[in-house]
């Protein structure tokens, strides 16, 4: 080096590395925070013995958009925010054709301008929905066109995922087992409802009616269907009216006798799959529904809700004509016959009339003279071998709420009650006595039937 130069100082910068999970804002703030520290030079450096502090913000940064007050955590969102101004409205609603910027406006719109009182009806279609968002996924499904579309029977599905499950159905692959019955099923979801068969599981309870489903969507279904009142599908022939279009297609064939569901077993035939699938239960031995008090089991959901009501003894339904209550819905419909007179089931032999079908079934017994043999003691039965297999097991499922007394039969329960009742139905025609029993009134010998037999002698 020569004596006449100067030392040439030379200043490397390096440019600082992003700490992992930090933003470029912060990254900034802190080099500006190093950029002062340098420019404190001589005086205003720090000695050795105090102590260095490095200087970060104490709160996130918050990226603000330029066109409204919005503040986001991420420069994403921000900018995902922003096409929303550049954009325009994007949801369209397909009732009025107003557009709005995101689904939950054009969801708050369709609640304040499209509900019919607390309903939401489709103005395509006769379909009625209890929820804004309902009827807009709806509206949806009859303008926008779906992506992915079965080759096979030509469903329609909005993702991918939903084709390849459907799929399963045609290619009959059924990867998922049950480890209790080794049942195959194509879908897990399918298989997660049917192990609560098995466990009795129902994790979806209605508010209103206490009734629980081993599916979300089921509940929902019921709720609809069931406490909605809702009924936009009417029978063209009768004019009834139902809440889906699957309850009327039921009801239909009772017009048509159609019957297309037959039991592999019996072949015996049945309008609706639901009827046939719990008609399979008398050959499979299966009672899915089982009664906490006194651990009975049974079949259908009706009959265990049923039994339930004998121990609490509740009776929900009343006659509007004679105040009458009753535990179930079938027997306040079968007592109101009483008042009209009606008799709807009719003998094809006799032309003898009734108000039940069970009182016409065994009534044709006396023409066929049908009967079944009871396999414990082998007596021919006419009737009902379900009353009389009580014998043998000395079941008495029927049960007094006042005095807790059990009957094998529900008709001796009924003729019971009349004792803390003091309902005495039947009445002699000549001398007016009223008695409890139609059994008591045939017994009665009437003073004046003699006093007339004297008469005539």
């Amino acid at each position: 080096m020569l004596d006449d130069e100067k030392p040439i100082r030379v200043e490397v910068f390096f440019e600082r590395l992003p700490a992992q999970g930090e933003t470029s804002a912060e990254r900034e703030n802190t080099c500006r925070e190093r950029e002062k520290t340098n420019e404190n030079d001589g005086e205003d450096s720090l000695s050795d013995d105090e102590p260095l502090t490095t200087h970060q913000s104490s709160k996130p940064t918050k990226f603000s958009c330029d066109l409204c007050p919005k503040q986001f955590k991420y420069q994403t969102a921000l900018e995902s925010h922003k096409k929303k101004h550049t954009q325009g409205p994007t949801y369209k609603c397909y009732i009025c054709e107003n557009k709005f910027a995101t689904s939950k406006i054009l969801t708050r719109h369709i609640a304040k301008s499209h509900a019919d009182g607390n309903t939401f009806p489709c103005t395509l279609c006769t379909d009625v929905f209890d929820a804004a968002t309902v009827l807009k996924n709806h509206l949806n499904a009859h303008f926008k066109k779906t992506e992915f579309k079965c080759e096979i029977c030509g469903k329609d599905f909005k993702r991918k995922h939903g084709l390849n499950e459907h799929m399963l159905v045609h290619t009959k692959v059924k990867k998922y087992s049950c480890e209790i019955c080794n049942k195959s099923f194509g879908h897990s979801q399918t298989l997660k409802s049917h192990e609560r068969t098995h466990t009795g599981e129902r994790p979806y309870v209605c508010d209103i009616c206490g009734r629980g489903y081993p599916q979300s969507a089921h509940l929902r279904r019921h709720i609809f269907i069931i406490h909605s009142g809702i009924k936009p599908h009417a029978c063209t022939i009768c004019k009834k009216k139902f809440s889906s279009k699957g309850y009327l297609s039921i009801h239909q064939r009772t017009h048509t006798g159609e019957k297309p569901f037959s039991c592999d077993v019996c072949k015996k035939p049945f309008a609706a799959q639901t009827t046939l699938r719990v008609h399979m239960r008398v050959h499979t031995g299966e009672k899915p529904y089982a009664c906490a008090m006194c651990g009975r089991q049974f079949a259908q959901f009706a009959s265990f809700k049923l039994h339930e009501r004998s121990h609490t003894g509740e009776k929900p339904f009343a006659c509007k004509i004679c105040k009458k209550t009753f535990s179930d819905k079938g027997y306040l419909r079968i007592h109101m016959r009483t008042h009209t007179g009606e008799k709807p089931y009719t003998c094809d032999v006799c032309n003898r009339q009734f108000r039940e079908s069970g009182q016409l079934k065994k009534h044709t017994q006396v023409h066929t003279g049908e009967k079944v043999t009871c396999k414990i003691c082998n007596k021919q039965i006419s009737r009902d071998l379900t009353k009389h297999m009580r014998v043998h097991s000395g079941e008495r499922p029927y049960s007094c709420n006042m005095c807790d007394k059990q009957f094998a039969v529900s008709g001796n329960l009924r003729t019971h009650m009349r004792t803390h009742t003091g309902e005495k139905p039947y009445e002699c025609e000549l001398c007016h006595t009223q008695f409890s029993q139609s059994g008591t009134l045939k017994r009665h010998r009437c003073s004046r039937l003699d006093k007339v037999e004297d008469d005539n002698v």
